[in-house]
């Protein structure tokens, strides 16, 4: 009996290893289209917008999620899928197949897949054709620009949200989120100024694509205190009376935790 395209869903989720995986189970026919690519409206279909209600479910920067693709996606559709009316777009993690031509939205693109593969259970046929991570970087110039990455999952024991987050802290170092946190500060300098919490500083890494993935909020409080410490910005300490941290003369003690660091303002 042929496979379904329900059943190659049900076993991505279950490949996914977490609760928080989206299935894109929009077929090509039904992807949603811009009228001209500067226009912030899109047309979609039926599929399209049943997406978008599933994607909100998990549209609140509570942890990370993983998206995951039955096709590989055009640049555009891809950014619409993951950004276009996202709060929290850099908090989902874009996996596709490893084929970017494979479409497993249609029985014949199933059909064929499983012939070719020997593929006669689903969770066999995804763990063969599974997975591209596509995530986002900023050059240079300040543009977007995708990357991909390979995920092994010949372990039979492997699962995409365990891959993934082996990969995460090689892809984004502490260094990383040092250099955008710095960045940052010198050009929107309003996002961390003005009496916000400190904890404030993480919420770029869960909204902004082009941003180190937030898988350890540790690294951000780790470079807000190197910044705070090389006097490139400043502290103030609610819990004593308001008291300011400005390095290099007057850093933050190393014993004050990220806890409490978190609730101080700038």
């Amino acid at each position: 009996m042929a496979l379904s395209r329900d059943e190659i869903s049900a076993a991505l989720r279950r490949l996914a290893g977490t609760e928080r995986a989206l299935i894109y189970d929009v077929a090509e026919d039904d992807a949603p289209r811009r009228s001209a690519p500067t226009t912030p409206f899109v047309r979609g279909s039926k599929d399209w917008w049943s997406f978008i209600e599933r994607r909100r479910a998990l549209d609140d920067g509570a942890d990370l999620n993983l998206l995951v693709s039955l096709r590989g996606l055009s640049v555009e559709e891809r950014l619409i899928a993951v950004n276009w009316g996202c709060a929290f777009a850099n908090s989902f993690l874009v996996v596709e197949p490893s084929d970017p031509w494979l479409d497993l939205t249609t029985p014949a693109g199933i059909a064929d897949f499983a012939s070719k593969n020997g593929s006669t259970a689903a969770d066999g046929l995804v763990r063969n054709a599974y997975a591209q991570w596509i995530y986002w970087i900023r050059d240079e110039s300040g543009e977007l620009e995708s990357r991909d990455a390979v995920l092994d999952l010949t372990n039979p024991s492997a699962t995409l949200w365990g891959t993934i987050w082996e990969r995460l802290p090689g892809t984004f170092p502490a260094a990383a989120f040092l250099s955008s946190l710095t960045l940052l500060n010198m050009r929107e300098a309003e996002l961390f100024t003005g009496g916000h919490e400190v904890a404030r500083s993480i919420m770029p890494f869960l909204t902004r694509l082009g941003l180190p993935i937030l898988y350890d909020a540790r690294h951000v409080m780790q470079g807000v205190r190197q910044l705070v410490n090389a006097g490139l910005a400043f502290v103030q300490d609610p819990e004593d009376n308001d008291r300011v941290y400005q390095g290099p003369h007057d850093p933050l003690p190393a014993d004050i935790p990220d806890e409490r660091l978190a609730l101080m303002r700038r």
